[in-house]
């Protein structure tokens, strides 16, 4: 039909409804100023539409016309890009031919010894695994079939969770076990978008995906969507897909999956539950499922919304769906026991009791997210944790684009969302170093690895602002916001502030009220949206002295805001020491230092080992002393400890210095 072909040529997802003459999709008065934009109701037969958020009505004319304007206008808005669209690459073709793809459910329904293997282990019968369409097949290594000199590599057995949609086209019927289009009537048909592998031993691992690359379109796809009818009115939405098939066994309601486990809920995923009246949340029952299922709720819609706790504030409980299967709990009463948020602004101890059961029974997670390639630096930080505004600075050449790209990268690869905001190198030479860090090799050495790196790359939760030098504040944090709301950001990374407020402001009185201004707003931005932001922050001109908190540029205000001041320390001469210096830790208040080696090939930092450290103690050359106006020369402290030892009892240090000295 002409009125879905157009809603398809830009970039909108129609939805059906109970009604077969009318579908759902997005609002063209709602889109980018309303979290509710998808509830525009299309009447195919009489050609008008209705919107239940913004009540605006009107016909398929008023309607296109605003649809295209909205998009155009969009095309020129919010500066994101994706990591392959930075890398300049993109690997969004299915990796099995559609014929191969087809026979998957069918392989594994066959497969009698398996599928009693597959109830008898998970606990999920033949029957859940069939409605949720899982296959078997086997896949090989996408990073070893791209090395021709393992072209014979054995292929390991996986299951297939396919991610489906509801496309308009010509009805698809099965005769015989084979697909065939018949041309009689268009409908909505199950299509599936991508294939998640996993090993056959450990289904809550990813082999690999199929397509390598997600491009979020319309046709976006989520695990278990074929459970739905179209008088559904009630879903569950799980973390897993182990979690999703044990929900619908034990209740019969429609249960999905999020297309991956790092807790991103994304616009196409989000157009896909629009038709339903009330969604259960059942994200893993820690610290982080239920930060993760309260944003969620304020995507969804927080009325229809309602958050389940599996472990019901006792430590010994199951934290996930499929694990309160495994354990032989009754699953309807958990569901039964599930609450809707409380108003944000209105609370008492009982709202709060069971957040506080939550933080008591998971400590580590509420320390943060922990630094793998850093240990030293959670001695001392704890942890990575969102909400908290981090100032980074060192001078110049020190290293703090490389050491906090280190970083970033580190929490990406654990599962944190991350948006970069490079204003002082082009996106494509930071991709570069990030992808040297991931791959912990300089890649220009070995080319032939490139696109297995660049594959691997790809698939981590990392996305890239756009802007570049001088950009006004408020236009940053709007793109972030909407970063946050679309991809689910949980770091932000700007890059650093100097650049970013360059050439704005007339006198240098502006340019200190514009920087107060931009550390406010920022500060505010972090706390309201609940992510971690790191600002990286030149210091003050120095003449070669230890930097501390009044070291950075600008006013007081920038340390004051802050939750985290980390100072790179870089010695004078070429055998001291590097560390990292936290200089403020509003967590717990620890402080310290770190002492690290830059590693070139892989261009990453490290802790030193004791034994390094100890080395360091023992060749440490003390800083030269000030006397008399001036530096002492090197060579006078260069024999320091012979003086030391030979001076008279009652003659004064410094005296014998200035003596030598001469």
């Amino acid at each position: 039909m002409d009125m879905i072909q157009f809603l398809y040529q830009h970039q909108q997802r129609p939805i059906p409804t109970k009604k077969t003459d009318t579908i759902l999709t997005n609002c063209p008065h709602c889109m980018k100023v309303r979290k509710k934009s998808f509830a525009a109701h299309l009447d195919l037969t009489k050609g008008s539409y209705h919107c239940n958020t913004c009540r605006s009505r009107g016909s398929w004319h008023e309607y296109s016309r605003l649809l295209k304007s909205k998009v155009n206008e969009d095309k020129k808005g919010f500066e994101i890009m994706s990591t392959s669209k930075v890398l300049g690459s993109s690997h969004s073709t299915f990796i099995q031919p559609v014929e191969e793809r087809e026979k998957y459910a069918e392989n594994l329904s066959k497969d009698h010894d398996l599928l009693a293997w597959l109830s008898n282990t998970y606990k999920i019968k033949p029957e859940t695994w069939s409605a949720f369409g899982v296959g078997l097949s086997e896949y090989e290594d996408s990073n070893i079939a791209r090395d021709s000199s393992h072209s014979g590599q054995e292929k390991t057995l996986c299951l297939t969770f396919p991610q489906t949609t509801l496309k308009y086209g010509p009805e698809k019927t099965h005769v015989d076990n084979v697909q065939e289009e018949a041309s009689t009537r268009d409908t909505f048909n199950l299509e599936t978008t991508r294939i998640k592998a996993c090993p056959l031993d450990t289904p809550t691992e990813t082999f690999l995906y199929d397509p390598p690359t997600a491009e979020l379109t319309p046709l976006s796809g989520i695990f278990g969507y074929q459970t739905a009818t179209l008088e559904s009115d009630i879903a569950i939405l799980t973390r897993k897909e182990l979690d999703a098939m044990a929900a619908y066994q034990a209740t019969g309601l429609p249960s999905f999956s999020l297309p991956n486990s790092n807790y991103q809920l994304e616009q196409p995923t989000l157009s896909l539950l629009e038709r339903f009246s009330k969604i259960y949340l059942w994200m893993d029952d820690d610290v982080n499922g239920r930060l993760a299922a309260e944003r969620f709720a304020g995507k969804l819609g927080e009325a229809r919304c309602e958050i389940v706790s599996s472990r019901n504030n006792t430590k010994s409980g199951s934290l996930t769906a499929h694990a309160a299967l495994m354990a032989g709990e009754d699953i309807k009463p958990v569901l039964q026991k599930a609450t809707r948020i409380r108003h944000e602004q209105i609370m008492n101890f009982n709202d709060l009791r069971e957040e506080v059961y939550t933080e008591i029974l998971n400590p580590d997670q509420t320390r943060g997210v922990q630094s793998t390639d850093l240990p030293g630096l959670n001695n001392i930080l704890k942890g990575h944790r969102p909400g908290e505004l981090t100032i980074l600075t060192g001078p110049t050449g020190s290293g703090k684009t490389t050491i906090i790209s280190q970083l970033s990268l580190d929490y990406c690869k654990s599962g944190v969302p991350t948006l970069w905001g490079s204003f002082e190198i082009l996106n494509k030479r930071l991709a570069k170093k990030m992808l040297y860090q991931y791959a912990e090799k300089d890649l220009s050495k070995t080319p032939e690895e490139l696109d297995v790196w660049a594959d691997k790359f790809e698939q981590l939760p990392l996305y890239f602002l756009k802007f570049f030098s001088s950009t006004a504040i408020k236009d940053v944090l709007k793109a972030c916001s909407h970063a946050v709301n679309t991809h689910d950001v949980r770091h932000i990374i700007l890059d650093n502030l100097q650049f970013m407020l360059s050439q704005q402001g007339r006198s240098s009185l502006d340019r200190w009220e514009l920087q107060d201004e931009a550390i406010a707003e920022i500060r505010r931005f972090s706390t309201q949206q609940d992510v971690h932001i790191t600002l990286v922050v030149h210091p003050r001109k120095d003449i070669g002295e230890q930097l501390d908190v009044n070291s950075v540029f600008g006013s007081a205000k920038v340390t004051q805001e802050a939750d985290n001041v980390v100072i790179i320390q870089k010695p004078n001469g070429d055998n001291g020491q590097r560390t990292l210096d936290i200089k403020k830790n509003r967590y717990d208040g620890t402080l310290g230092s770190m002492p690290y080696i830059f590693m070139k090939d892989s261009l990453k930092i490290r802790n030193l080992t004791e034994d390094e450290k100890k080395k360091a103690k023992r060749t440490k050359t003390p800083r030269p002393a000030y006397i008399a106006g001036r530096f002492a020369p090197k060579q006078v402290w260069g024999n320091y400890s012979d003086v030391n030892a030979n001076r008279p009892d009652k003659e004064p240090l410094v005296d014998v210095i200035i003596k030598t000295a001469r």
